[in-house]
């Protein structure tokens, strides 16, 4: 597949950044957190919301930065 301006994200809506700052140890449960704050069950749909192809809403977006916000993480959005 070709990437061409029309069908290339930015990814600045993903958390990429915010989770690459977890500690090892916090991993797991961070993303457990995010499946429950994100209302998903799969891996597909929260490598999506992670790398910014599907926005979040508003509701979806507050519940993860209130989890990173609870392990001291506050730069969160972008990839």
């Amino acid at each position: 597949m070709v990437l061409t301006d029309t069908n290339k994200r930015t990814g600045r809506l993903g958390f990429a950044k915010g989770l690459n700052q977890v500690k090892m140890g916090e991993y797991k449960e961070v993303v457990a957190e995010l499946y429950r704050a994100l209302g998903i069950n799969n891996r597909n749909s929260f490598y999506a919301y992670r790398d910014g192809k599907i926005e979040p809403k508003v509701t979806q977006a507050e519940a993860v930065e209130s989890v990173f916000n609870r392990f001291g993480i506050t730069n969160i959005w972008g990839v």
